[in-house]
């Protein structure tokens, strides 16, 4: 039997995929050919394109003869763009209507979905008009992130941090199988609702850029993007994440100036972008580090598997997927006790975890590693065998297949 799969994300448009080259996590939803037709949803795509495409039917978009991506838009027509709601509210029907018709013709066999919000709103109605299984990818800690940030995960769609809390129970109470992207992320669904015995995680090794997986030394050349970001012949520390609240950004630039302070001749390298950029700008520049720390930007997969290996250390107040992607970089890691991270660094094993918001003791462990080349190495290497025994993609690959199998003969 043909095991065919409609799966909803809106971390990255297609545009966003091919500027970042991409292309392995949106490729590997195919899980190794377990599935023999893949059919990938972004519903919220326009709110990234410019206003002459942001209106209309949805765009499908043929990434292989087995692989289709449908992008939906923010209304259904610019004649009523003066009426939003209502515009918004036409366009997802559209959207929906075609992804239902779509779904019955290809016999698809499961949905997934990345959220328990909008995109949990969208797998069950799919879920009532087709009658498969639900399965939801948790990929983030969303009462934690609230914590931080104190507003809404998706603030445009819901407005209230209350609202989202009644459709997260909803959902995680309705899905067929709850997969976090890690065991925090699992058991944040599981004290939302989800019920434990439908629980498991699945983990990111198995989206990283196959790159990420070559050894450090075997990558191609960096000189030429190091050089012009200005870092030739510096030591310096890097950390990779969105620009935002939730990711602590500004005690990153803290410990790299606390390191300065006690005359460590260190640059910084910020990689990743978001809302808040300016702000760290800011606050980089009063601190006197304009010219000492770099914000790269969004950058490819293949730009971040060379440049990170040549970092000196790498600081994780909280990384998403990109803490896998840096304990695969044979640079020693200095991390936050918080979400995850626990996970990949064992404390004076595969790195330093630190308490949760304390950058003193960020940069008391930095600097211990900056003076102690023989212990960063010894992190360093445990850090990338532990990644190789707890996230190969081909046992990530034969865990979500059994996972698949199993909803799927039930259904």
């Amino acid at each position: 039997m043909d095991k065919k799969i409609i799966n909803f994300d809106m971390a990255f448009s297609y545009q966003m995929i091919k500027e970042r080259n991409l292309y392995s996590s949106l490729l590997s939803r195919n899980l190794d050919n377990y599935f023999s037709k893949v059919i990938s949803v972004h519903p919220l795509a326009g709110l990234f394109n410019d206003e002459s495409s942001r209106y209309g039917y949805p765009d499908i978009i043929k990434i292989s003869d087995d692989h289709l991506l449908i992008e939906g838009k923010v209304g259904f027509t610019r004649w009523i763009k003066w009426i939003p709601p209502i515009n918004f509210l036409l366009g997802q029907v559209v959207l929906v209507s075609k992804l239902i018709t779509i779904s019955k013709k290809e016999n698809i066999s499961v949905i997934k979905i990345g959220d328990p919000y909008y995109l949990g709103i969208i797998g069950l109605i799919l879920k009532f008009f087709l009658k498969i299984p639900l399965v939801i990818r948790v990929c983030s800690n969303y009462d934690d992130v609230y914590a931080k940030s104190k507003k809404a995960a998706m603030p445009r769609l819901f407005k209230f941090r209350s609202i989202e809390k009644v459709i997260e129970r909803i959902v995680f109470k309705r899905c067929d199988l709850i997969a976090g992207a890690n065991e925090n992320n699992m058991n944040y669904g599981i004290n939302n609702g989800a019920p434990q015995e439908k629980c498991t995680v699945f983990r990111y090794g198995n989206l990283l850029d196959p790159l990420h997986w070559e050894d450090p030394k075997q990558r191609p050349d960096a000189s030429l993007e190091i050089e012009k970001l200005g870092l030739s012949g510096k030591k310096f520390i890097s950390t990779v994440a969105r620009l935002e609240a939730a990711k602590y950004i500004e005690h990153y630039i803290y410990t790299i100036d606390e390191l300065r302070n006690r005359n460590h001749d260190i640059f910084g390298l910020i990689i990743g972008d978001g809302s808040l950029r300016k702000e760290f700008e800011d606050l980089a520049a009063s601190r006197g580090l304009s010219d000492f720390i770099k914000f790269a930007g969004n950058c490819k997969q293949d730009w971040i598997a060379k440049v990170i290996p040549h970092s000196a250390l790498i600081l994780s107040p909280h990384m998403g997927r990109a803490l896998t992607e840096a304990a695969l970089s044979n640079v020693p890691i200095v991390g936050y006790d918080h979400d995850w991270q626990g996970e990949v660094l064992i404390n004076n094993k595969t790195g330093f975890l630190v308490k949760h918001e304390d950058w003193m003791a960020m940069s008391d462990r930095s600097e211990e590693l900056l003076k102690d080349n023989k212990k960063s190495m010894q992190l360093a290497e445990n850090a990338r065998e532990h990644i190789f025994n707890i996230m190969s993609p081909e046992m990530l690959n034969a865990h979500e297949k059994s996972q698949y199998d199993l909803i799927i003969k039930k259904s």
